[in-house]
């Protein structure tokens, strides 16, 4: 999970007082980018935990094509120019408010890095293993962790 942003409650207010929003482009692609990837690793780990199985290997290296598609998205997302873009159509939406971009890369990037960590941690070449119960637990907290803060920022921009 990442650790909030010592500033985090300074910037949801700041959110609210300058009415800062993101457009119904932006909420498409993060909920269908990010959101069903998100989706599919929670599904992925949820059944092998519920069952008390740990993660094969090559159900493991599943959660990292997810996880890349995520980082893709959030970079596009962050970008600072038009220069790049993959989704011309969010072209007029781009670049997000800088405190959006700052949010987006340290909640969801965060997370993301570490389920990284995680699922690499257990399919390294030398010696892959499966994802433990104790891993795929951790993998879910961020998936969790993840979901919140999309809601959190959704019910924000949307009271701005």
């Amino acid at each position: 999970m990442a650790q909030p942003l010592p500033n985090e409650k300074e910037l949801y207010e700041q959110i609210l007082n300058e009415k800062i929003k993101m457009s119904a482009e932006i909420w498409d692609l993060v909920y269908q980018c990010i959101g069903d990837d998100i989706s599919a690793i929670n599904l992925l780990c949820q059944f092998y935990y519920n069952s008390s199985e740990d993660i094969p290997v090559e159900e493991a290296k599943k959660i990292l094509i997810y996880t890349r598609h995520i980082k893709e998205t959030v970079q596009q997302l962050t970008l600072t120019s038009k220069d790049n873009l993959f989704f011309p159509q969010l072209a007029d939406n781009i670049p997000l408010h800088p405190i959006l971009r700052e949010m987006f890369t340290h909640y969801i990037g965060n997370d993301v890095y570490m389920i990284n960590l995680i699922v690499e941690d257990s399919i390294d070449p030398v010696c892959p293993v499966p994802v433990s119960l104790e891993k795929t637990k951790k993998i879910l907290q961020h998936t969790r962790t993840i979901k919140e803060f999309i809601n959190k920022l959704r019910e924000v921009t949307l009271m701005a």
